[in-house]
């Protein structure tokens, strides 16, 4: 039995072995390479989403800014309106201004006063005319004072005058309207 020679068999076995390992080798290759491919497929497909869903937004953004852009020109013409609605309002109540004046001033004069002339300069009234006493004159400021939209009622200047038959005291008065029903009218 010292002759038997084992260095073939093993040579064959050894050669089986190697052509075994390769052929795992490749198959773990191929598997290697399919999967690769694959995931590579994967992702290409999520960038190729991704990309959709990015391009969906950015179309979204625009439309917005569209949106955004409409809007901003329509508060702006809001704005617009709004200053018109206001100087109109205030020509409205600016309008009724005289004739709440005129409706008034009976029951601001008391007897015995008369009126020249009345005066109106944006919230400023001037009065000139004249009394049968001072006493009337005080009284007309009280008046004035008492009314709630008329005030700073001011004697600019009284004197009495020497004409005949009857001595009357020429005057002249200011007083405002005040602000809060300035602004309302």
């Amino acid at each position: 039995m010292s002759n038997i020679n084992l260095l073939p068999w093993r040579e064959g076995l050894r050669a089986g072995q190697q052509k075994q390992f390769m052929v795992w080798l490749g198959g773990a290759s191929l598997v290697t390479l399919a999967v690769m491919l694959v995931v590579n497929l994967w992702v290409h497909q999520q960038i190729a989403r991704q990309q959709e869903r990015n391009q969906v937004l950015q179309t979204e953004t625009a439309r917005l800014d569209l949106i955004l852009g409409e809007i901003r020109h329509i508060k702006e013409q809001r704005a617009q309106l709004m200053e018109r609605m206001l100087l109109i309002d205030s020509f409205q109540q600016r309008r009724n201004f005289s004739v709440r004046l005129f409706n008034q001033l009976p029951e601001l004069v008391p007897p015995g006063v008369y009126l020249n002339s009345v005066n109106v300069t944006h919230n400023q009234i001037d009065v000139v005319g004249k009394a049968e006493a001072y006493t009337r004159v005080a009284n007309m400021i009280r008046r004035i004072e008492g009314s709630g939209w008329l005030t700073e009622p001011r004697i600019s200047s009284i004197f009495a005058s020497d004409a005949e038959p009857v001595a009357l005291s020429q005057f002249s008065m200011l007083f405002r309207v005040s602000e809060t029903t300035a602004g309302a009218m």
